[in-house]
């Protein structure tokens, strides 16, 4: 059993860290505009400061394995392994999807969170209690709700869910809590991917659904 942990989530334009130290957590999320390059490390060394908490006392590291931010997957990512290998400790992803449906099990009918992917598109993914029945997508409004015409009642949630528009239609919720961080969540989920699989491999890198700008300015968008 892992007692002391620290998650970092890095996904959207919210930066969330969190600390847990045996029975206690400290978690601090800030809306920085995705200026986590210029955030992370400084926001890190305060909880740990907050926690009492030496580096050389984790013993696992969590953080976002995507989709969201191209950058800010980068920056939480490369930041992770790096304090990881220095530490000689190890280290595991969730994919952020999976952390911002959890503790929704409650909920009758699909849940749903929702990051911008920009050009009118959203990253997201469909639950229905607590599991993943869809994986991560990367669709736009109509594509999502077409999707979600057989559900009841739909929540929205994550840090972008206000983004979706919809009709008068009924069943459809959204959660005044979705743009509050979930780097927490990401922590528990972290630990409990780390007990079942173990630590990842240092190749391991962050999921992408589609292709970055300098990518597509480089190559095209087709190949």
């Amino acid at each position: 059993m892992v007692n002391c942990v620290l998650s970092v989530d890095t996904a959207s334009s919210l930066l969330g860290v969190c600390l847990k130290k045996e029975n206690s957590w400290f978690e601090m999320t800030i809306q920085d505009g995705l200026k986590h390059s210029e955030n992370l490390m400084d926001t890190i060394l305060l909880i740990l400061k907050e926690g009492n908490v030496k580096k050389e006392e984790l013993e696992l590291l969590v953080c976002s394995e995507g989709p969201g931010s191209f950058t800010g997957l980068r920056i939480g990512m490369s930041t992770i392994k790096g304090m990881a290998f220095g530490l000689k400790i190890p280290h595991t992803t969730i994919l952020t999807t999976d952390y911002l449906a959890y503790g929704y099990d409650y909920f009758p009918g699909a849940v749903v969170p929702i990051l911008d992917a920009r050009k009118k598109r959203y990253y997201c993914g469909i639950y229905s209690e607590g599991q993943s029945i869809s994986g991560a997508l990367d669709l736009s409004e109509d594509q999502l709700l077409a999707k979600l015409e057989k559900f009841e009642n739909v929540l929205f949630t994550g840090p972008d869910c206000s983004m979706i528009k919809t009709d008068s239609r009924p069943g459809l919720f959204f959660d005044g809590n979705g743009s509050q961080g979930r780097s927490r969540q990401l922590l528990e989920l972290g630990i409990k991917r780390f007990q079942k699989e173990g630590a990842l491999d240092e190749s391991s890198g962050p999921l992408y659904l589609r292709k970055s700008e300098a990518e597509i300015a480089l190559y095209g968008d087709h190949i």
